[in-house]
């Protein structure tokens, strides 16, 4: 069984990855079988209320969440009480499927997988989607840890743990990325041109406007991804039109491993899963509008990778982008950093080590 949790896009997206990778093993392993649970669209009022406050955080409380991830507080023994309390429900949910094996991929679900695990005596695996680790993703009973890098495994809350460098599990169609021409050619993009990728975020909190205009400037074809937002949508078409920017706005597509393998530069919030799909490509990025915490630290150790730059205001994107664009050596070194550190078979790797483990 595989748990996630509708909080931000990011769980969700890597459990249905982890579904595509669990139907295509499905071929090999006649009596694999597996199901999928979302705790915020099978849950009640707690749930859906809880999913929606975390999205308001992530459009405009940024220092409410910073103070709540920062406060350790929120990982220690009183607060784990009433998170048990909270998801003691969906224990007795997964009692009556009885699967062999959970794969969670949010912190949440990991403590059902464990309370689970402790009166049933079933396997618990847990997907971290980000490159850093909040203590509340630990849980004692955790089988195993699939995690991004391995600087994210050596972290200080998972040593002495079962720790394996996976990859965040991406969707198929990063499986195997088209090059870069191949891309373009069908997309429709110029050849010659530097493509730069801009994405409003999954809640269009981005303020994009600058950017592109400054984009326009710099003579780049501007690729927008504007997320699940409409309104966002029909914004961003007319200040293209207004603007006359050459290039392309997107709503919600499921092509964007062939978008981001036509581009040069990702500007882009850091969230776990949109960076991991940017190294599977080799695709250099700019961070901006980062929610403190855990996209803050996304961005920080890419930097240090040397797979991304983090900046922060539209001002500083477009002078590190004019920067990039002058210094064709650098870029291509940013490139090849993060085709290095890309996991893009990730999915495969996590559902194989599972069915590894549980069948022995």
């Amino acid at each position: 069984m595989v748990l996630t949790a509708l909080y931000g896009s990011g769980h969700k997206t890597v459990a249905k990855a982890l579904v595509q990778a669990l139907k295509s093993l499905g071929v090999e392993h006649d009596s694999l079988e597996f199901g999928v649970l979302d705790i915020v669209e099978e849950g009640g009022f707690t749930e859906k209320f809880s999913s929606r406050a975390y999205e308001i955080l992530m459009r405009r409380g940024h220092r409410v969440w910073k103070a709540l991830y920062n406060a350790q507080a929120l990982a220690a023994s009183p607060f784990r009480k009433i998170y048990r309390f909270q998801v003691r429900h969906f224990v007795r949910a997964l009692e009556r499927y009885r699967p062999d094996a959970v794969i969670s991929t949010h912190f949440l679900t990991s403590l059902i997988g464990v309370i689970y695990k402790s009166r049933s005596g079933k396997k618990v695996f847990t997907v971290i989607t980000d490159l850093s680790v909040h203590p509340l993703w630990v849980w004692e009973g955790t089988d195993t840890y699939y995690v991004g890098l391995e600087r994210t495994a050596e972290e200080e809350v998972l040593r002495g743990k079962e720790v394996v460098v996976s990859g965040i599990p991406l969707r198929r169609d990063f499986w195997n990325p088209p090059s870069k021409f191949r891309a373009r050619e069908d997309l429709g993009y110029p050849r010659e041109r530097t493509v730069v990728l801009l994405s409003a975020g999954s809640y269009a909190s981005v303020r994009v406007e600058p950017i592109v205009e400054g984009l326009k400037k710099m003579g780049a074809f501007v690729v927008l991804l504007a997320g699940r937002r409409k309104e966002a949508y029909r914004r961003y078409l007319h200040l293209f039109d207004t603007l006359g920017i050459e290039g392309v706005v997107y709503p919600f597509v499921d092509f964007v491993p062939k978008i981001m393998a036509a581009s040069d530069i990702f500007i882009t919030k850091a969230g776990g899963v949109s960076v991991s799909e940017a190294l599977a490509v080799g695709l250099p990025m700019v961070f901006i509008d980062n929610m403190p915490g855990q996209e803050e630290m996304n961005a920080k150790i890419l930097e240090e990778l040397g797979a991304g730059l983090n900046v922060g205001s539209p001002e500083h994107v477009l002078d590190a982008v004019s920067d990039l664009l002058r210094d064709g050596g650098r870029l291509e070194h940013m490139s090849m950093r993060a085709k290095s550190l890309g996991k893009p078979r990730a999915a495969l790797t996590v559902v194989e080590d599972v069915v590894r483990r549980t069948l022995g």
